[in-house]
Formats: structure tokens, C-alpha cells, sequence
């Protein structure tokens, strides 16, 4: 039964743009607009949770990240222009490579400390965005950003750019879940539980937070591409501390360290606001008022309703 719900949701997601086209036909172009960005927020906020829930390290840097890579997109296929497929791998590389150089020192801080330097990072990141006017051409914003293309196929239809997005979000999941369990998991979960018992069981601390750090940061700044090729322009405004905001919403709304959790919370946070639209005038309250219902029936998340339903159902 629980497969064939899986099976029939997933052919949902694949086939929502014929679906909402079917349905309301009139409201096809706002839905799947929706879709793709929830798609890029779920995206993001599983690379944010891969330090933030299954290393322990609270990073607010994730902003720096993702602009690094939109940054990185936006400039080389205006100025250079390069493919699609070359600017988004050079922007998974710059923002991995930056996360290296930089994680290695900050990982030498104690927990708070790793926290303040994260969030320096982030400010030295918007500052250089805004301010090096010559390469970001700051305030003014990197516009003309091509349409993705894929060889010979052109992604400019709103369908299309859903699932591509779509398939990135499938790819960051798979990455997700091979990093989370397994070995790997198992030792990413030792250095968040308890550091000094995993370093006397021969695991390397540093090592899989940096690891963690380095392969999230990368996937921000892919994400990062993919959201500034959508858009076709990026401003330094899309890279403030407001964004780790964001992500820390989604990630304790919907569960730290859980796949589930933060897809619902992701789609909590993007899908809801808008149907609530429905109301203009209390949008905002209703949505703060169910978020703070959800922190307080459960301060562990969605996910942990989740299992306590299954639970209760089992027994």
C-alpha cells in the first residue's frame, strides 16, 4: 500500500505542469513558479542540513555559498559565454573550493565561535557582491542571464525549467541519503553525538565536518546557478543573512537531520504563504501562527509528528 501512495505520488510530481494545466489552466504559469522555487528551497535546505543536522556545526555562511555560485553562473555566461553545463560545474567548484580554504580555519573554532566566523563570512560575501561594481556590477545586478540549454535542447518554458529543477532535486536527495547513512553516516552522526568519543574511536572530527561543509556549500552554489539562470538576473540582495534565515525555518520546521522533514518543511515554507494568499490581510498571521502551533506541539519538527503517528498506528 505504502508503495503504491509512493509510486502514484511520484508520477504527481513528474506530471504536476500537465496536471495544474488540466486543472486551472489560467493558474498554470504562478503553480509551477512555485514549484520550481520550492523545488531550489528543498534543494538548498538539504545541503544546509547536511552541517547543520548531521554534523552539528551551525553555520550561517550558506548565503555566501549560494551566491558565490550564482555569482560565479550569471558572470561567465554573460561576460564569457560559456554553455550552461560549464558555468554550473565551474559554479559547484567555486563554491566548493572557497568552502574548503575557508572551513579548515573555522573549524579550529569552538562552536560559538565557528557560528560568529560563519556569519562573517557571509557579510565579507554580500560586502564584495555589492561593492566590487566592476566583476557584480553591485547594486545594478548581473542581468541577461541566458536561458539554461542542454546541447541542442533550449530550457525556456516554465515546464521544462520544473524538471530540470526537479531532476537537480533528485540528484541532491540520492547525494543526501549516501552521505546520511551507510559508514559515512554513521561517522558524520559520531562527530555531531560526541566529538571526543568519536576522536578516541579513530574518526577524524575535522575531517567529516569539513567533508559535510565542503560537499554542502557545493551544492548551494549549484543551486545557486540553476535559481540565477531562472531568474536571468542576480543581485546581491538574494545573498543576506535573511536566506540562512529561511533555511533555518525550513530545516527545524520540518526535523534536523531528516530527508522527509525538510522536503515538508520546504514545501511548508514556499507553497503555504502562497495559499494563503487567500487572505492578504492575515497571511502573515496565519502562516506565524502555525508555525509557532508546530514548535510548540513539537519542538523536534514535523518529522517527529510523523513518527509518532506511524507509532501509534503500529501499536
Amino acid at each position: 500500500m505504502q508503495r503504491a501512495l509512493a509510486v502514484a505520488l511520484g508520477v504527481a510530481v513528474v506530471a504536476a505542469p500537465w496536471l495544474i494545466g488540466a486543472v486551472v489552466p489560467r493558474q498554470q504559469r504562478y503553480i509551477v513558479h512555485v514549484l520550481i522555487f520550492t523545488a531550489l528551497f528543498a534543494a538548498l535546505a538539504l545541503s544546509y542540513d547536511l552541517v547543520v543536522g548531521h554534523v552539528g556545526s551551525l553555520s550561517l555562511a550558506h548565503p555566501a555559498f549560494f551566491g558565490i555560485g550564482a555569482y560565479t553562473a550569471g558572470i561567465l555566461a554573460t561576460a564569457a559565454r560559456w554553455p550552461f553545463a560549464a558555468d554550473l560545474a565551474a559554479a559547484v567548484l567555486a563554491a566548493a573550493v572557497v568552502a574548503a580554504l575557508v572551513g579548515v580555519p573555522l573549524f579550529r573554532l569552538a562552536e560559538h565561535a565557528f557560528a560568529v566566523g560563519t556569519l562573517g563570512l557571509g557579510l565579507v560575501a554580500w560586502i564584495v557582491a555589492n561593492n566590487w561594481v566592476e566583476v557584480t556590477r553591485g547594486p545594478l545586478c548581473i542581468t541577461g542571464i541566458p536561458k539554461p540549454a542542454l546541447g541542442p535542447l533550449a530550457i525556456t518554458t516554465l515546464p521544462a525549467y520544473y524538471w530540470l529543477v526537479l531532476t537537480a532535486l533528485i540528484g541532491v536527495v540520492a547525494l543526501y541519503r549516501g552521505l546520511t547513512t551507510f559508514r559515512l553516516g554513521r561517522a558524520f552522526h559520531a562527530v555531531r553525538d560526541n566529538e571526543p568519543l568519536a576522536g578516541a574511536a579513530g574518526i577524524d572530527p575535522l575531517k567529516y565536518r569539513l567533508l559535510a561543509f565542503t560537499v554542502g556549500a557545493a551544492i548551494a552554489g549549484g543551486v545557486g546557478a540553476l535559481y540565477a539562470h531562472y531568474l536571468s538576473v542576480m543581485c546581491p540582495e538574494e545573498m543576506t543573512i535573511g536566506l540562512t534565515v529561511n533555511l533555518l525555518v525550513i530545516v527545524f520546521l520540518g526535523g534536523v537531520g531528516s530527508l522527509r522533514g525538510v522536503l515538508i518543511g520546504a514545501v511548508l515554507f514556499t507553497a503555504l504563504p502562497e495559499i494563503l494568499r487567500v487572505a492578504p490581510t492575515w497571511r502573515l498571521v496565519i502562516y506565524g501562527a502555525l508555525l509557532l502551533l508546530v514548535v510548540v506541539r513539537s519542538p523536534e519538527g514535523i518529522e517527529s509528528l510523523l513518527r509518532r503517528a506511524t507509532g501509534a498506528r503500529a501499536r
